[in-house]
């Protein structure tokens, strides 16, 4: 059984202050024998040296991320930082940090990461918490898509870092000794624990009643649909190119065909040429169907997370991590979210919640196995 603890400053600037509060409301005293940190707060703790401090204290190694906002146990806000311990007598925890990635390295960086920690493992992890960096030059989904390769499909629970604004600029991942924009750090979990992986996007009156067929791609990019030009598609359900363009409130739903539900990206880029890069893979044959994202639908769904979250009673904990964009687009409400999960599971159970740059949630397919699905625009949580 996993045991988790959770603290939390809104102290930025002095670092002894800052300890004082997060250790205060700590009792490691009563950790298990095996225990592992995860850190969730604002950039600036990592700039005015809290953070590094911080891990320097604790007598276990931490992974996380920056992130715009974050919540734990009834404080929520975007200049906090948060720290959640993992503890247990009966599951291990193992963690590495690659070196800067890039497209022409990540495969084998991760690789090498992944085979130091899991040779300190008796076999294969139970599942993986990782925090991806923002690279310029490979998406997440890539990313996503060579460690499950290198795992062989073991589930991996994360998030893309995020930081005070959509440029990425401030994003760091976060482990014992250091913080970067390039770095990726992952947390295997090995022992008798079967977490509950959790997501939801889009309600269905969101949708578009009909779907199509992506009929010609590449990777991530989109290039026709129903035979025709994405663009002319676009402007074919009355969509103009510019409106996608310009409106970051446009998911589209893709239907892998492994029987899981499907999954929310967002258009990045729609290009002059009517083709479009998107957050994750578009293959070609996946069924697409448009939808449409708002205030009402963040909070719907927000809610029908936490409902399958503490479906069950009371749970050992519960890790959360929403789209940063659906924190954005609550404005000037923006903690309402938050808000909603801390009236949920508040008192019942330890929680954490950070915002992030980019999803990385198992779903469930038809035949019971979890596949890798790299998201955007979801509520994704993961409870044990």
């Amino acid at each position: 059984m996993i045991k988790m603890q959770t603290a939390s400053t809104t102290e930025i600037d002095d670092i002894d202050d800052a300890l004082g509060e997060i250790l205060g409301q700590l009792d490691l005293d009563t950790l298990g024998k095996n225990s592992v940190g995860i850190l969730f707060g604002w950039y600036e703790f990592v700039e005015t040296g809290v953070v590094g401090a911080l891990c320097e204290r604790l007598p276990f190694d931490v992974v996380g991320m920056t992130t715009m906002a974050s919540a734990s146990d009834g404080a929520l806000g975007m200049y906090r930082l948060c720290l959640t311990v993992l503890s247990s007598d009966d599951v291990s925890f193992e963690t590495a940090v690659t070196s800067p990635i890039s497209a022409d390295n990540c495969e084998l960086e991760i690789e090498t990461a992944y085979r130091r920690a899991r040779g300190k493992l008796p076999c294969d992890p139970s599942f993986i918490i990782s925090f991806f960096p923002f690279v310029n030059d490979i998406s997440g989904s890539d990313i996503l898509k060579n460690f499950d390769k290198i795992c062989g499909g073991i589930p991996i629970w994360g998030s893309v870092a995020s930081g005070m604004d959509i440029t990425y600029e401030h994003c760091r991942t976060l482990w014992k000794g250091g913080a970067d924009k390039t770095v990726l750090a992952m947390l295997l979990v090995y022992g008798p624990v079967e977490p509950k992986f959790i997501v939801t996007s889009i309600p269905e009156r969101n949708m578009r009643d009909s779907s199509a067929i992506i009929t010609e791609s590449e990777g991530c990019v989109i290039k026709e649909v129903n035979g025709m030009n994405f663009g002319k598609y676009l402007e074919s359900v009355g969509l103009s190119m510019r409106t996608v363009r310009e409106s970051t409130t446009i998911p589209l739903m893709i239907n892998y065909g492994d029987g899981s539900k499907p999954v929310a990206l967002a258009i990045y880029d729609m290009r002059d040429d009517g083709t479009a890069l998107c957050g994750g893979e578009t293959p070609q044959d996946s069924a697409l169907i448009i939808g449409q994202i708002d205030r009402d639908g963040i909070v719907e769904t927000a809610g029908a997370s936490m409902e399958a979250a503490t479906d069950g009673g009371v749970k050992n904990g519960v890790l959360l991590l929403p789209c940063v964009s659906r924190y954005m687009m609550l404005t000037p409400q923006q903690d309402e979210e938050m808000e909603l999960v801390t009236g949920s599971v508040g008192g019942k159970a330890p929680y954490v919640m950070g915002y992030s740059g980019g999803e990385v949630c198992p779903m469930l397919g038809k035949d019971g196995k979890y596949y890798n699905h790299f998201h955007n625009y979801t509520f994704s949580a993961c409870v044990f």
